[in-house]
């Protein structure tokens, strides 16, 4: 029998016999297996022991059931005795928790069955009534949630039979698998769900043990951040009655999951400690708390977030400076009263309740709530109350603490409005539409009815921006969305998903041909003149898509795709005119199929790799920086040109995730180049159009890198061409200095070949302008063809932009563009793309 210690008894005041429930679930050994998983299913409950004369023989647990075989049906007939685990795990209910903890650590078991002096049955302990019982009287550590993760985490797909996971998770010994592999259409937050053995124990109950993964995991998961501190994690479990947490790191990226197990190795670890310190001379400990006692009151004082205090009875005992700042009222207009002085009227009495149900089970509360100042005026506050205890364990005070968030408030509602709103228009943008598209179908599939989705694209719109500016372009973009709009009617979801083209949801038309006639029409509607702001018609086209659900596809994503294809089938036709989906369209982009399948293998296959082509100093000859460039080459051997595979990954959205891994990669080149000793290479690397539309700002995401690598800004430099300027110049233009007040400096590439308007040369926080291979490739037409090449290399000088020169090849181009002033030079000529060793030899030698 294991006895508790007065230093456990102490700590704990309980036995593992207070901990026991009152009524265990228990079997005859000859019991048969489907019968004791069905009274573990209707009871929820992990466990059911074997007795026999009223004395443990053997336990069945969740984690027994891993190990049975794909096909169970035939030995779920046989008795529990062939399946349990022995002999049983038992502890006195005379010991402290502390030695339960212990000795399931020793057994590495989950539960212990309790008995008494004569080794009968008493109850069974588990880890989660080890944690939940003493979450409040144990002290705890500081360590973080990743601290604590102690296993790797299984990751399968959702396509996986549950007969399969249950094998793997029971030889991993994992009691936990992350599900991945679910439709990519789906919200984020049900790409990703879990299985644990209770679910497992489910499927086998319910006879679906022929199901997938996906198809019993749980939807959405419940995350923590690993950074988040260990206690609070407990205490979130603890709330939502969960055993599991999924953790992530700052990337968003999954790391493990935390289960109870984590926890208990903590509290044991902690428990130790803790023992050790209460010894301390203790004269010491009083000195070292009344200063730290001075130290708060004046922090307290001068904090800039409202401090309230009040006793058991919830009556105000105390308040600091910024409280009366915040609210109005002084201290002695609130002392004695109860804080309810402050509401709003805007929860309801429920809210309060369950608020004071969790202070009362977890010690704290943590959550917006609006309350009204003495003016009358009513804000919201982020409010944290915490429960305070004296040696006794009752709450004596309750310490709330709170900020005024209005600002924050109005700054979300603009945030959310910009995130979904086109501004030039005040239609939904493309984000939201494919929000609202998603939520269409799914009504359309839960009501058996089809759903027609048009897209429009005004035909050769750039050419209004060239010749009347981009003033009178964004007049038409609104004149257009007026037609349209009222063209559809009321009933119809409009949306403007690109610079020039818009997007409809129509719900109420019944067939194809009533579609057609509706886009027929709108033709006709925007091919009527538009008056422009100097007195001018303007006359304009479109190409229209039209696709259906479900019909053409039975998801968003494909929907999207297939009227995208049909509006540019109507493009390649001639334009003005109407495209209606087809299955052919579909059978033309086989090629451009089974290479995004082959590039969505090669993300995961690490086929993909990066080379380095070198720049230099145009005066010293000296190698001054490189530039990225992404390479693949396919398993069977292929090379595939990035001019193929780029546009290919922008199309099926998997840009941002190369996008991340080049910078990532090329980042921790350049700190392995700093180790060489190569401190002044500077690093380009190209970002597309659609990094700066992802989910998380791309200056967030190179900040986060840069800070991860220990690299400084300035010697890192992204390259981006004029086409990211064709959605929303004035929207770029932000995001662009979000990226150069981090000191990244910004490449503008293949300048000349776009619309290359000089005021946004002026006005865009480019630091470089580089000369595409085009123009240096006509230095060697003679005089006539060097005179394009020197214009912009002045002008580049002019403006205080560094000028660099791609595609030098031979030594005329050298010598002319030397002579004309160029900064960098980047050629063939000068070297071609190289590992990244080639770099390290290169630089110890560089010279042209």
């Amino acid at each position: 029998m294991i006895r508790p210690t007065p230093a456990e008894d102490r700590s704990f005041g309980l036995t593992v016999g207070m901990l026991s429930p009152g009524t265990v679930l228990s079997c005859s050994p000859a019991t048969s297996l489907a019968q004791a998983i069905s009274k573990m299913r209707n009871a929820n409950t992990s466990s059911i022991i074997a007795i026999e004369s009223n004395k443990p023989v053997g336990i069945l647990t969740e984690y027994d059931l891993l190990s049975l075989p794909a096909d169970c049906k035939t030995v779920l007939s046989q008795p529990v005795e062939m399946h349990m685990s022995y002999p049983v795990h038992t502890v006195s209910i005379h010991a402290s928790p502390q030695s339960a903890i212990a000795r399931m650590r020793e057994r590495n078991v989950r539960h212990l069955v309790t008995v008494d002096e004569n080794d009968c049955l008493v109850g069974i302990i588990s880890r989660t009534d080890l944690i939940r019982q003493i979450s409040n009287k144990k002290p705890f550590s500081a360590n973080d949630v990743a601290d604590a993760l102690r296993q790797s985490t299984i990751f399968v797909d959702a396509r996986m039979p549950i007969t399969d996971l249950r094998r793997r998770m029971h030889e991993e010994k994992r009691d936990s698998a992350i599900i991945t592999g679910f439709a990519a259409d789906l919200p984020v937050e049900l790409q990703t769900g879990i299985i644990t053995e209770r679910d497992i124990l489910r499927a086998l109950a319910e006879d679906n043990d022929n199901l997938t993964a996906g198809e019993i995991a749980t939807r959405p998961v419940r995350m923590i951040n690993g950074d988040v501190n260990l206690n609070d994690a407990r205490t979130i479990m603890l709330r939502n009655n969960i055993r599991h947490l999924v953790v992530k790191n700052r990337h968003k990226e999954i790391i493990g999951v935390l289960s109870f197990a984590d926890l208990l190795e903590f509290i044991e670890q902690d428990y130790l400690v803790y023992l050790n310190n209460i010894n301390d001379d203790s004269t010491s400990e009083l000195i070292k708390a009344r200063q730290s006692l001075a130290l708060a009151r004046k922090l307290i004082e001068n904090s800039p977030d409202c401090v309230m205090v009040c006793n058991a009875r919830a009556e105000i005992e105390a308040v600091n400076p910024a409280f009366t700042r915040i609210t109005g009222y002084q201290a002695d207009e609130v002392i004695g009263k109860n804080p309810s002085i402050l509401q709003s009227g805007r929860q309801s009495p429920e809210f309060y309740a369950k608020m004071w149900e969790d202070l009362s089970q977890t010690g704290k509360w943590e959550g917006e709530i609006w309350n009204r100042r003495k003016s009358g005026e009513v804000f919201p506050e982020w409010l944290t109350i915490m429960a305070i205890r004296d040696s006794d364990g009752t709450i004596s005070h309750y310490a709330s603490i709170f900020t005024d968030i209005s600002e924050r408030e109005k700054n979300r509602e603009d945030i959310l409005r910009m995130a979904f709103t086109d501004e030039l228009t005040g239609m939904p943008n493309r984000r939201r539409f494919s929000e609202l598209l998603s939520l269409h179908v799914g009504r359309a599939r839960q009501n058996n009815r089809s759903l027609t989705v048009m897209m429009l694209d005004i035909d050769n719109f750039q050419r209004v921006n060239n010749a009347l500016g981009h003033n009178t372009g964004d007049d038409v973009l609104v004149e257009v969305s007026r037609r349209v709009s009222r063209e559809l009617g009321h009933d119809a979801v409009m949306a403007r998903v690109g610079a020039d083209e818009y997007a409809a949801i129509l719900p109420d038309i019944k067939t194809e041909q009533e579609a057609l006639n509706l886009a027929e029409r709108l033709l006709v509607r925007l091919g009527e003149p538009h008056l422009t702001s100097r007195g001018d018609d303007l006359y304009l086209s479109a190409s229209i898509g039209v696709a259906s659900f479900p019909k053409d596809a039975n998801d968003t994503s494909n929907l999207l795709r297939c009227v995208e294809l049909a509006m540019l089938q109507a493009k390649e036709q001639g334009r003005n005119r109407v495209g209606r989906y087809s299955v052919s369209m579909q059978s033309q982009k086989g090629a451009d199929l089974a290479l995004e399948t082959a590039l969505r293998r090669a993300l995961d296959n690490n086929e993909l790799h990066l080379a380095y082509q070198p720049q230099f100093d145009a005066k010293t000859g000296v190698l001054c920086g490189v530039e990225a460039l992404t390479r693949w080459t396919t398993a069977s051997g292929e090379v595939i040109p990035p001019s193929t595979f780029i546009p290919v990954a922008e199309e099926i959205g998997v840009i941002g995730e190369l996008g991340r891994w080049v910078m990532r990669t090329a980042c921790r080149q350049l700190v392995d180049w700093r180790k060489e000793g190569l401190h002044n290479l500077r690093l380009a690397v190209n970002v597309s159009v659609q990094q700066f539309y992802g989910t998380v700002d791309l200056a967030e995401q190179l900040r986060a890198i840069l800070v991860d690598k220990g690299l400084s800004a300035d010697r890192l430099e992204i390259e981006v061409t004029e086409s990211l300027f064709m959605r929303n110049i004035e929207d770029m233009r932000a995001k662009l200095q979000r990226v150069r007040d981090l000191g990244i400096r910004i490449s503008l590439d293949d300048f000349g070949t776009g619309f290359s308007s000089l005021s946004y040369l002026r006005t865009l926080p480019f630091d470089i302008i580089k000369l595409d291979r085009s123009f240096v490739t006509d230095i060697d037409q003679g005089e006539e063809g060097q005179t394009l090449a020197i214009t912009i290399i002045n002008m580049a000088r002019n403006l205080g932009k560094t000028c660099i020169a791609e595609g030098v090849e031979n030594d005329r181009q050298l010598d002319v563009l030397r002579e004309a002033g160029c900064d960098i030079l980047q050629g063939y000529l000068l070297g071609r793309p190289m590992s990244a060793a080639d770099i390290s030899k290169l630089a110890s030698t560089s010279a042209v």
